[in-house]
């Protein structure tokens, strides 16, 4: 029987086991369904976290789930674009590299730090991924061009991933609640008139 608290990682695990039919909607180039299965895994990432706070039920081992889903999905989705819509790549190849690299020195720096990937839940990154899963919906979607539209999504990454690469070079500790590094770390509130 499914207890009602294990819904958030049975969402999150949702969410990881829907990639592999995403991928082979990839591969076989159904746009439509690939769009649309990546909107209902969007949804899973939003609902999943907003129900674990909600239900009191946030665990370690939850947010590791989230994580490792949100990697995957990302990942997944931008070789989904290469294949399906090349001409981003084409248009827009540094910039998507300076990114990419980016994201890279930031899970260096996570991992050398503190040894371990950090589950940052930054509100920037959060806001980052809603943007972006809009963005690669819409790319699959539709035949349009890219810009404007392409510059608000890798604004928004780029934002999200220097505030989190901020936060590890920063804070001596992952607090993984704080929503942002603007935020000072729960002993420093504590200890704060």
């Amino acid at each position: 029987m499914t207890r009602s608290y294990d819904l958030p990682n049975q969402l999150t695990l949702l969410r990881m086991l829907a990639v592999p039919v995403l991928w082979v909607f990839a591969l076989l180039e159904w746009r439509t369904p690939l769009g649309v299965g990546l909107a209902i895994a969007g949804s899973t990432d939003v609902l999943d976290g907003f129900l674990a706070r909600r239900m009191r039920r946030t665990t370690r081992i939850g947010s590791q789930l989230d994580s490792i889903a949100d990697m995957v999905l990302v990942v997944s989705i931008v070789i989904w674009l290469l294949l399906i819509r090349p001409d981003l790549f084409r248009e827009h190849g540094l910039i998507l590299v300076l990114w990419s690299a980016l994201g890279l020195l930031t899970l260096a720096v996570g991992w050398l730090r503190f040894r371990r990937f950090a589950n940052l839940h930054l509100y920037s990154a959060k806001a980052a991924g809603v943007i972006g899963h809009i963005f690669a919906i819409y790319m699959l979607l539709f035949d349009g061009p890219a810009a404007p539209f392409f510059w608000v999504a890798i604004g928004a990454g780029f934002l999200a991933t220097t505030e989190s690469l901020l936060f590890l070079l920063l804070r001596s500790r992952v607090d993984e609640k704080t929503g942002t590094l603007l935020r000072r770390s729960g002993r420093a509130r504590a200890s704060a008139p």
